[in-house]
């Protein structure tokens, strides 16, 4: 939901979405809904269960008695940051593959520590670029460019321009200031979500097998509090009319939802798994099990679509949720009958056969 959004509009649609990809009432009512329960919430939850499928794997490494799990897990982490450069550079730049592997080494590291400690670097992690973004929101004018304080004819170009593209779609490049507010977000968040996800772990939350009433409480207050935090910055952003000079404060209050959200969502997911039928679920965790598999080639077919054969930045958002739900079905299909016929994803068996250097 959220990367298509990347690979069928300028990248200032993604922050901005006034910037491009709206024509009517139904365009803006997918930027609600995405705002409120895809965007930031979704790498949230995928970083989480990143985390927590380090520990596991680490665990199962333990199990089979492999003479070291740990170092094990760097070199598999190093493989993952090797094709997340490749999917990088050659297919798509919003890769987050690598972000995680950068992030990995430090998760390996701190995943036996205290649950406290975990959960204090975890909150750390995801109030830091809150407060940055209180405090960069203060070096750009009302205009979205850099002050004149920090201008220098003798600069790089780059760092003298303000939000460039972040925020505008005319533009084609981003400035170094919010270049590195970007990156600086995305580690903190990832690895906020990460270790949050060894916390769930080592607690027996993900494993889904605590009681149900724990599972609902965790869905009614992470909607209750997710919700209205979340929906606080949309409006705010709707009604400033995206205006340049809340640009990066503007989605405070929806990095402040995050966590809760994310909660509600694996109290929901936990409680799905529980009671929907084995037929939809078979399908939904074949899809899990080619996660690898499934994300690189959900950047293949943006491309492709809309690069290759249309012409990007020409879609509005209802158009653009079609080919979601394209994708969906398509890999909801192709996933089952894939591991119906073999153990492994394609990427799945490659990654691991690499792994264990038995290719």
């Amino acid at each position: 939901m959220i990367n298509s959004i990347y690979f069928g509009l300028p990248f200032s649609a993604g922050s901005n979405p006034s910037s491009a990809g709206h024509s009517g009432p139904i365009d803006w009512t997918i930027v609600v809904i995405s705002d409120l329960f895809f965007n930031q919430k979704m790498m949230g939850l995928f970083s989480l269960l990143f985390g927590a499928g380090i520990v596991l794997f680490i665990e199962s490494a333990q199990k089979r008695s492999h003479p070291s799990p740990r170092r094990l897990s760097l070199w598999r982490n190093l493989l993952l940051l090797i094709f997340g450069l490749i999917h990088l550079l050659l297919i798509w730049k919003g890769d987050v593959l690598s972000l995680y592997a950068i992030c990995a080494p430090i998760v390996i590291f701190l995943y036996k520590r205290r649950i406290r400690l975990l959960i204090a670097i975890s909150a750390i992690c995801m109030i830091s670029p809150i407060i940055l973004s209180v405090l960069l929101q203060q070096l750009f004018d009302a205009n979205g460019n850099l002050i004149e304080a920090l201008t220098d004819d003798n600069a790089n170009k780059t760092w003298n321009i303000g939000l460039g593209k972040f925020w505008f779609a005319e533009k084609e490049k981003m400035g170094d200031m919010i270049g590195l507010f970007f990156i600086a977000d995305g580690f903190c968040r990832a690895l906020g979500m990460m270790l949050l996800g060894v916390v769930l772990y080592r607690l027996n939350v993900l494993q889904g097998h605590l009681n149900t009433k724990i599972y609902r409480r965790m869905a009614l207050f992470g909607l209750v509090i997710g919700i209205p935090i979340t929906l606080a910055s949309t409006a705010w952003m709707i009604y400033a009319e995206y205006d340049p000079e809340i640009a990066l404060i503007g989605w405070v209050p929806a990095k402040l939802g995050i966590v809760p959200l994310v909660l509600a969502y694996i109290g929901i997911f936990s409680l799905l798994n529980k009671n929907i039928s084995n037929k939809i679920a078979s399908r939904i965790r074949a899809c899990g099990k080619m996660a690898f598999t499934n994300y690189l080639s959900q950047s293949i077919l943006g491309v492709l679509i809309f690069t290759v054969i249309f012409q990007k930045e020409d879609f509005t958002r209802k158009e653009i949720v079609v080919f979601v739900f394209a994708i969906w079905a398509i890999q909801l299909i192709w996933s089952k009958i894939w591991l119906d016929n073999f153990r492994y994803g394609p990427m799945e068996w490659i990654w691991r056969k690499l792994t264990y250097r038995s290719l």
